[in-house]
């Protein structure tokens, strides 16, 4: 019998290394182990330092890996649901049901489709799911009671789904109830929640078992990673910060008195399998060693760009700018957000907000921050925009046009069960998102963004979900005669793509990882027209306060990947965020996070 285990946790906390390592271990043990990657953005192939795709590859003996690609999941989906079809219907009906795969949900229940396959596979002795950041995670493992509402509800009434008429999918309905089945029982599946011992990842793994465990999954243990070493040459800024890490420790142990285990920060990175199974053994069996890598001293890096191209690129040169902020989970961007927001207040009326199903903008300022803006400091506002209100508005606002335009009882009803769709959330968050942006009164927009794969999808999203339901509220034939359609996406996609009025930043910390994700991530937006303008980079140490050990190590593998950023990101201008001794939490750590970063 296959048993499933979850990593799970805030961005950056080291997920997919310990959903690695623990594959490692596992596979070592003698169990056939399949590793897979269900975060959009996922890093597999950098943590193994090999090409990792959609099919399954044998790394070590009894280990696989794999990497859910949605692009490759979604045509295949289209693919096997449009086959049988087209014998069948005739050419007029098979346009409209292709039509309706178009749409933003194809993409959603695709990869979902994908995910619960797994969750069937019983070829594996264990499956280990790398999962993204905490929001994508409980949307993805909360969508099997969804669905599986969802099509049994439209099934006793009109019949008719987003993706299709109900009789095409009702025979996933088991499938989803399986899924459902396998992830609420404690006896085949565990979710590791890996947290570092900071406040904002405290509190995140907190609510992500909160939210798990209303969905049925009681089975959890902890991961503390990253925990400072307690060894001779841990001194300076590294001493201090060990000290700062304690009481969250602490804290974990309380919240999890069962089932903790504690990882401690390496030297080096944790890349290729021997790294990785050395760290299993430093996890699990509490082996007292290091791994390093040998890099060589290196010459310090001197290549960061001046503060004055800096306010070059945020002071505005239109009515309102927009400042964004993206990158892979746990760079820290939600500092650099809430930085430079306090920093734009002082030019004019700045409203901060973000798109995160994460969001802690109110754990950095230490303020409640909810769907309707709240006042900062003099000219700064924030906001943040709530799932469930925005799809609450999006439904009742598509109603209530549908009435207004005086549609059938039979056209109504059709419509309220296809908004019934748990992938309406996406679009109800884009709807809420142009309708930030499109508030005049404000003279800067700083956004926050989810990490760089669910960025990347709202920039993305389902221009043709948008245009299905207009055809059902406006009616198909008013469309194609009045060419009559709502620009207000189009709109804001061209204000994204324009440097004049939106400036696109980069946030990294010099490792491997976050600076090749960043890359990626650059040249994805470059696909969809938007460029990055700018690279900060967090967590940069001072030469003096690294002079030997544990700290001097940090600094040599530090002072490598800045010389690679600078290769790589060459001509964007890169700027740094100093590693800070204490958390930046509350106003007054970013008021002197933006003298460093500014000055």
């Amino acid at each position: 019998m296959t048993n499933y285990l979850f990593f799970s946790g805030k961005g950056g906390v080291g997920k997919t290394t310990m959903a690695a390592t623990t594959a490692v271990y596992q596979s070592r043990k003698g169990k056939r182990t399949l590793l897979v990657s269900t975060d959009p953005a996922g890093n597999l192939g950098d943590i193994f330092e090999q090409k990792v795709g959609m099919d399954t590859i044998e790394v070590a003996p009894n280990l696989f890996i794999a990497q859910m690609d949605s692009d490759a999941i979604t045509d295949a989906y289209k693919s096997k649901m449009l086959e049988p079809l087209s014998a069948i219907l005739e050419e007029a009906m098979l346009e409209q049901v292709k039509e309706e795969f178009n749409g933003g949900c194809t993409v959603e229940i695709a990869t979902f489709d994908k995910f619960t396959d797994y969750l069937e596979d019983e070829t594996y002795d264990l499956i280990v799911f790398d999962t993204a950041p905490t929001g994508h995670t409980l949307r993805l493992m909360t969508l099997p009671n969804e669905w599986d509402k969802y099509i049994q509800k439209s099934a006793e009434g009109k019949g008719q789904t987003c993706i299709g008429p109900v009789s095409q999918i009702e025979s996933s309905r088991q499938k989803y109830s399986h899924a459902v089945n396998i992830m609420q029982n404690t006896d085949r599946t565990t979710v590791y929640l890996v947290s570092r011992p900071e406040k904002t990842s405290v509190y995140e793994t907190v609510r992500a078992k909160s939210e798990l465990e209303r969905t049925g999954i009681h089975n959890f243990h902890l991961i503390i990673n990253g925990v400072y070493p307690n060894h001779s040459s841990l001194t300076g800024i590294f001493g201090k910060m060990a000290e700062n890490q304690k009481k969250y420790v602490a804290e974990l142990y309380r919240l999890f008195p069962d089932k903790v285990f504690e990882v401690p920060l390496q030297q080096s990175e944790v890349k290729g399998i021997k790294n990785i199974a050395l760290l299993g053994e430093i996890a699990f069996d509490r082996k007292e060693t290091v791994i390093h890598l040998n890099y060589p001293q290196s010459i310090s890096f001197d290549g960061f760009s001046s503060s004055e191209i800096l306010n070059n690129l945020i002071t505005k040169k239109t009515d309102n700018r927009v400042i964004i902020l993206t990158g892979k989970g746990g760079v820290g961007k939600t500092i650099a957000a809430c930085t430079i927001a306090l920093k734009m207040a002082e030019k004019g009326k700045t409203l901060l907000f973000t798109t995160d199903p994460a969001a802690h903008i109110g754990q950095v300022l230490e303020l409640d921050v909810k769907d309707k803006p709240v006042n900062i400091e003099s000219n700064l506002w924030a906001v943040n925009i709530d799932q469930k209100t925005a799809v609450e508005d999006y439904r009742k606002k598509i109603i209530d046009d549908a009435i207004t335009n005086g549609y059938s009882d039979e056209l109504l009803e059709s419509l309220k069960e296809e908004l019934e769709s748990p992938c309406t959330e996406e679009i109800a968050i884009f709807e809420q998102f142009a309708n930030v942006l499109n508030e005049p009164d404000w003279d800067y927009f700083v956004l926050d963004t989810a990490p760089t794969g669910h960025t990347l999808r709202l920039l993305e999203l389902p221009f043709e979900y948008k245009k299905q339901l207009d055809m059902k509220v406006k009616g198909e034939k008013e469309i194609k005669e009045t060419g009559k359609k709502d620009n207000k996406i189009e709109d804001l996609i061209a204000r994204l793509k324009n440097p004049d009025q939106t400036t696109f930043f980069l946030v990294a910390y010099p490792e491997f990882t976050p600076i090749h994700e960043g890359y990626r991530a650059m040249k994805d937006l470059e696909r969809v027209g938007i460029n990055v303008q700018g690279i900060f980079l967090n967590h940069i140490l001072k030469e003096e306060e690294c002079n030997e050990g544990f700290a001097l190590e940090r600094w040599k593998l530090q002072q490598h990947y800045l010389h690679k950023s600078r290769e790589m990101f060459n001509p964007k201008p890169l700027f740094p965020i100093p590693l800070q001794v204490n958390e930046i939490i509350g106003l007054s750590s970013i008021k002197k996070l933006i003298n460093d970063m500014f000055n």
